[in-house]
């Protein structure tokens, strides 16, 4: 990214194209946000801050890690054990469902797998190998009222707990 910034003609940066350097930033997939300051009367900074990784998910044939920016992003960047997606949710879709299990007391760290169905419909996979069958509309009651559950009862005997119905596991 530097070098394709250095690339632009930045000779007078009072004549700087700002649209140009937004869409240069922009199109690398690993940044989330990022501010351009420009300090008269010769110098650009570029505040930076990347994107985090939330998932993995194949997509064409070939994984990619989904940012928290709603971008793919090459599987190449990764280093980390990341949950997978299995299914062909809309990044917005999966954002949505994050931000849901994230104001949930379901410790987003201990899912395994999102399976997503074509019903628009989630399932969880834990660590500890088991799969929470969750409806439709998922709400953040929901997921904590079902982690209680996983987290209050041995369930040796059964690894799939199903909230489907209402008021029902």
């Amino acid at each position: 990214l530097l070098k394709e910034i250095k690339n632009l003609d930045l000779k007078n940066i009072f004549f700087l194209n700002k649209k140009e350097l937004d869409n240069l930033i922009t199109s690398n997939s690993l940044i989330e946000k990022f501010k351009v300051i420009k300090k008269y009367p010769s110098t650009l900074n570029v505040k930076i801050e990347q994107t985090n990784f939330l998932a993995e998910i194949n997509h064409g044939e070939k994984n990619y890690i989904i940012g928290s920016n709603g971008k793919l992003i090459s599987n190449k960047f990764n280093n980390q054990k990341l949950p997978f997606i299995f299914g062909k949710p809309d990044i917005i879709e999966f954002l949505e469902f994050k931000d849901i299990i994230d104001k949930s007391n379901i410790p987003y760290e201990k899912i395994e797998n999102f399976y997503f169905f074509p019903s628009k419909r989630w399932d969880l996979k834990f660590n500890n190998n088991i799969l929470l069958k969750l409806p439709k509309n998922v709400t953040k009651k929901l997921l904590n009222d079902a982690y209680v559950f996983l987290e209050s009862y041995n369930i040796s005997k059964s690894n799939v707990i199903d909230v489907r119905v209402n008021n029902q596991i």
